[in-house]
């Protein structure tokens, strides 16, 4: 654990987004690091219990921006949000954190998951015996998984702003790590499956305030 907490020190401007928007901060948090949240993030954040009491301790600050717009994939032109809390049934920590927590944590953050029965290594045969060009779709429903193998044998030429952004690779924190020196920033922070993989597991307010400490 220490490894993946120093880890996210030295990305702290990819752990900071994440947490700003997906994490269910509380008031003391939001005091706390007030001076280190994107604040257009934690607007647009979900699992903030947004009481009257916590909207006017931050009025300044919400009223300093317009809320993060996240976009998880377009269709026909029209963007499709995340909507991780129902507008009529909304669950926050404050209300029961066991319940909470087991709530947040089996929720799947992003759009796709890649099949257990996805065959990797028929697909990269297939990529090898052509020599494909891959053309990678954001769209989940026109788009296969690809091939981590795939991938570091071609590293040096895939186009990593698409890559950073896509749902379909196997993504974990092993795997976010290996390809560090590629993401693309403003990209990979728009990711919420990379969070779901790579970050999510592992998050909770020891280890937050470990990294941000």
């Amino acid at each position: 654990m220490n490894h993946r907490i120093a880890f996210w020190k030295n990305k702290i401007n990819w752990f900071i987004p994440f947490v700003s928007e997906l994490y269910p901060l509380t008031k003391f948090q939001l005091i706390q690091y007030e001076d280190r949240f994107d604040w257009s993030r934690v607007k647009a954040n979900q699992f903030i219990n947004w009481t009257n009491d916590v909207k006017d301790c931050f009025a300044d600050r919400l009223s300093e921006v317009e809320a993060y717009d996240s976009i998880l994939y377009v269709a026909d032109g029209v963007p499709i949000f995340p909507g991780y809390q129902s507008e009529y049934n909304q669950i926050f920590r404050e209300d029961g954190e066991v319940e909470f927590w087991r709530y947040w944590y089996n929720l799947l953050f992003g759009f796709c998951k890649i099949d257990n029965a996805y065959d990797e290594k028929g697909i990269v045969r297939l990529l090898r015996s052509f020599d494909c060009v891959i053309e990678l779709n954001e769209r989940p429903f026109e788009s296969l998984p690809l091939p981590t193998s795939f991938i570091r044998e071609r590293k040096e030429t895939l186009p990593w702003e698409t890559l950073s952004r896509y749902w379909g690779l196997k993504w974990s924190f092993a795997f976010l790590e290996e390809f560090q020196d590629y993401w693309i920033t403003d990209r990979l922070i728009q990711n919420h499956t990379a969070f779901n993989y790579s970050l999510k597991d592992d998050l909770n307010d020891d280890f937050i305030e470990k990294v941000l400490s």
